[in-house]
């Protein structure tokens, strides 16, 4: 994974000072499953599933910004990791197009809830396809095979170690429910097909450990 990692670093447009402070921020000692790993994760999956618009110019390095930066800051205790990681992704003053820089922004900002995402007003049905395939790939551990669902879950509860147990099997609970509620976990048809069902399958079954 650590090559997938400078590949996909290498297509970011920002000077070597600002991937230094990324890469040691997705490295923390706190990062236990919002990290390197992830980010790796994701690139690999998008070349490997992606096809068509999301892999040609620009969406291909637009969408490597994206996963790059989409956890860039991220504190398990506070609600505005993504705005926040939105302004660093700005202020490492990335050079893009406007537009590249914008649609990286709102991206950033859709994964707060990637299941709420619409298309913003005037947006383009390639932005939004690019977009859909972003949030997309950010909700496929939930379809990993159980044994690696399971070591996901363990990680996130260390990265949410500041609420006690009784907390986190509460607010856990509540987030497998809700999302299990949900008619369409992945929007595109072939994440639809590699991960639906395992994500189900895995709600299910941590619900009934409780």
């Amino acid at each position: 994974m650590a090559d997938a990692l400078s590949e996909v670093l290498a297509l970011v447009p920002v000077s070597d000072g600002a991937k230094a402070e990324l890469r040691g921020l997705l490295a923390g000692a706190d990062r236990h499953y919002h990290g390197t790993a992830h980010v790796a994760l994701l690139w690999e999956r998008h070349l490997a599933y992606g096809a068509g618009v999301v892999r040609e110019a620009p969406w291909h390095q637009w969408l490597a910004c994206a996963i790059c930066y989409h956890d860039a800051i991220y504190d398990a205790s506070r609600k505005d990791n993504e705005a926040r990681s939105a302004v660093m992704w700005q202020d490492a003053k990335p050079a893009l197009p406007w537009e590249g820089i914008a649609w990286v922004t709102g991206t950033i900002l859709a994964t707060a809830n990637h299941l709420a995402a619409v298309p913003e007003a005037g947006m383009g049905g390639e932005a939004w396809a690019a977009r859909v395939w972003m949030l997309d790939l950010d909700l496929t551990p939930l379809g990993e095979r159980a044994a690696a669902f399971d070591a996901n879950t363990a990680a996130l509860r260390l990265e949410f170690g500041h609420l006690t147990d009784e907390q986190w099997v509460a607010g856990r609970g509540a987030f497998l429910r809700g999302i299990s509620r949900t008619e369409r976990l992945f929007r595109t048809p072939v994440l639809h097909a590699a991960f639906e069902e395992a994500a189900r399958a895995n709600f299910a079954r941590e619900l009934e450990r409780g």
